[in-house]
């Protein structure tokens, strides 16, 4: 009932109004609903759950000097990690140890396992670490470690060291293989022969400038699989433990086939304005018809069979051509004639493209200019239309693969005092760092594992690697879907920003910015430099690009390289948030950085949130 009076009015402003507080889980429930929880309601925590780190670690390892990072996505560890450095200053590198420390309220930290990060490699600079997992495989953790900016002196360009280790977990139960070890503390150090808990990988790769980013909301969207970008190449690597014999384990990337299509495609639903306003007499972005037969979806047929089968179809239309029956073969055949040029032509220009860059990156970084004409230029100019060239039986891929593509897989298991082989770590003559990244797979104590070349019985740890070369694809895209390829002259520099990653379907969308020279419309005879952007999706099970959009060009006028890569890198971030869809409570990455510390800060509490636990440093 309204107030009857004036006085009852004012009695009414002045009457103090009882403020309601509601309850902390209906603010967390309301957190969950809305997406946005308040923070301010939680800086003071009650003590029960606020746990100082010196009341449950000992002084001498905070003397030892152990940075903690925060706790693991199951809560059940809290991890710190140490720096060593030698007594030597000028030949002496860093030393880096993670440690896992198991958390109970209101009790001490209990050591658990410690592994060293980064082995076998020389580290003179304190690292930038980012400690995160997978969305739902808790098995393993990622560190990812990289330096400062340093001057090659071997040339005028900047480059980055990027550090990845790749470490199983402890085991939450009592695992009798690892009670093997005997130690009266209790702390792993990778005696025991559980490979399911027990095993290390190492990996080193140099990037240019400009320096992709690391984006683990992105690049371990994926379980099991992380996305890493050397700035040459992308590289989606899967590390899985096999129980079995070889032939026994699911296939995670690569588990179809590619079509018979060797060519990056155009979405029809998602194609770009650009690629749908193609000028006469631009390639063909359809399907190009193959001669080889359609491959098989199953994961265990061999590759070697694969290649076997074509080169010996090889040599029985070699021996017709020779018996006089060739070219009507030819005639009888014209689209396998068309195919077999195809393949050709990709094979070169792939071996062409190797040929042009350095052996390694440290000591050139990226090649300043990638021209088209490289990439697709015939294998032979003087072979004849008619007598197509058939492709090496050196080639790598497979009938059906995508010629920017390469895939492989490895398995690694514990040395055996019978074995023959004692090809081990990095499995030498495997590796190449343009089409793979040398991985190194050690147990927690640092012994190297044995590469297995034969099914087996027992644990193995599988290592999967497909790999989208960057170069090949832009090529490919502006030759056949971009409306401004006939004033394409070619390119000085290349961004890759990742947008997206969806691991119901497998496919990773990336955007690549580009510098570039073309012919100008008002001055056909004169190149300018341009900038433009590339969107396209790479599907993980077959191995194939699909171009969503290609941009217009834009010429850059007195700006520098710099404020191009940061004008796009921005644009990029518009586009992300545009497109951002709030991941579920439980698949969010953990992540955790010691970059406060090379801020000259340090953390106030190491919080875990789905346990609403501090620990206050």
């Amino acid at each position: 009932m309204a107030p009857s009076s004036k006085s009852e009015k004012n009695d009414s402003k002045h009457k103090p109004q009882r403020r309601h507080k509601d309850h902390i889980v209906k603010l967390l429930v309301r957190g969950k609903i809305t997406g946005h929880l308040s923070q301010h309601r939680f800086r003071n925590l009650p003590p029960r759950v606020c746990v100082p780190l010196k009341n449950i670690v000992s002084e001498e390892f905070l003397r030892a000097g152990h940075i903690f990072l925060g706790f693991t996505k199951c809560g059940r560890y809290v991890l710190s990690y140490t720096r060593d450095w030698g007594e030597d200053d000028d030949f002496s590198f860093y030393t880096y140890y993670l440690y896992w420390w198991e958390f109970n309220l209101h009790s001490r930290l209990k050591q658990v396992q410690y592994v060293r990060l980064f082995a076998g490699e020389e580290i003179y600079n304190d690292l930038y670490l980012t400690v995160c997992g997978w969305p739902n495989d808790q098995s393993k953790i990622v560190i990812f470690g990289f330096n400062s900016l340093l001057m090659n002196l071997m040339s005028a360009e900047n480059y980055r060291d990027i550090y990845i280790t790749i470490v199983s977990m402890p085991s939450p139960k009592p695992c009798p293989d690892c009670s093997k070890a005997p130690t009266s503390l209790s702390i792993r150090n990778g005696s025991g022969k559980c490979l399911q808990h027990g095993y290390v990988l190492n990996s080193r790769y140099q990037v240019v400038y400009p320096f992709p980013t690391f984006q683990p909301a992105f690049q371990l969207k994926k379980d099991q699989v992380i996305l890493l970008n050397t700035s040459y190449s992308l590289v989606a690597c899967a590390i899985s433990l096999c129980q079995g014999k070889q032939g026994d384990f699911s296939q995670i990337l690569y588990t179809k086939r590619a079509p018979l299509s060797h060519q990056p495609s155009s979405c029809p639903s998602t194609t770009s304005p650009a690629a749908s306003s193609l000028p006469q007499g631009s390639p063909d972005i359809r399907p190009q018809p193959s001669r080889s037969t359609p491959l098989s979806s199953s994961p265990s047929q061999s590759q070697a069979a694969l290649r076997a089968r074509e080169f010996a179809a090889d040599l029985f239309r070699r021996a017709q051509g020779a018996a006089g029956v060739g070219d009507k073969e030819s005639a009888q055949k014209p689209a396998e004639a068309q195919s077999s040029a195809q393949h050709e032509e990709q094979d070169h220009g792939k071996r062409t493209r190797e040929e042009t860059r350095t052996t390694s990156p440290q000591t050139s970084g990226r090649s300043l200019t990638h021209s088209s004409e490289q990439v697709m230029s015939p294998a032979s100019s003087s072979s004849s239309p008619s007598s197509p060239q058939t492709p090496s039986t050196s080639q790598e891929v497979e009938p059906g693969e995508p010629g920017y593509v390469n895939y492989s897989r490895l398995h690694y298991c514990h040395q055996r005092p019978c074995s023959v082989e004692q090809t081990t770590g990095a499995a030498a003559g495997y590796e190449d760092d343009k089409v793979q990244l040398p991985f190194t797979v050690t147990d927690l104590k640092g012994q190297s594992l044995q590469l297995v070349n034969k099914p087996h019985n027992g644990q193995s740890v599988c290592v999967e690697q497909l790999t989208l070369d960057f170069e090949y694809l832009i090529n490919e895209v502006i030759r056949r879907d971009a409306a401004w390829a006939p004033q394409f002259c070619s390119f000085s520099d290349y961004d890759v920003v990742i947008l997206e990653v969806c691991p119901e379907t497998n496919v990773v969308m990336i955007s690549i910015g580009l510098l570039l020279l073309a012919l100008s419309p008002s001055d056909p005879c004169r190149p300018s430099t341009y900038h433009s952007n590339l969107q396209v999706s790479w599907d993980l099970n077959t191995g194939v690009c699909c171009t969503v959009g290609v941009g217009g060009l834009t010429e850059v006028k007195g700006q520098t390289s710099g404020r191009v890569w940061s004008s796009y890198r921005k644009s990029c971030v518009n586009t992300l948030m545009k497109w951002l869809v709030p991941e579920s409570g439980s698949r969010y990455i953990n992540r955790m950085t010691n970059e406060g510390l090379h801020k000259g800060s340090s953390l106030q509490v190491l919080a875990d949130s789905d346990r609403c636990t501090w620990i206050v440093l």
